[in-house]
């Protein structure tokens, strides 16, 4: 008995003073402290910065032809870049 409460001890010692070696936990969309899943409020941000701007009350039609458009303009700058046209 008493060499399982040594054993269990020494353990949880090196457990407490492994520090960052120890893989952390994942919690959620958190993982080693790190947020993998994007927030509302950065997304807006991200959009913002792209210049992608979906009017809230844009009915599915309408925020399909703003995406759409979106992705037209991505696809042309990619073509200008590779150098090749349509």
């Amino acid at each position: 008995m008493i060499g399982n409460r040594r054993l269990c001890s020494g353990i949880l010692i090196a457990l407490m003073t492994a520090g960052p070696a120890v893989a952390q936990p994942r919690n959620g969309n958190v993982w080693d402290g790190v947020a993998h899943q994007p927030s509302a409020p950065s997304v807006r941000s991200d959009e913002k910065v792209k210049e992608i701007h979906p009017s809230p009350r844009a009915s599915p039609q309408e925020r399909t032809r703003q995406q759409d458009d979106v992705l037209d303009r991505m696809g042309r700058e990619l073509l200008e870049r590779s150098g090749s046209s349509r």
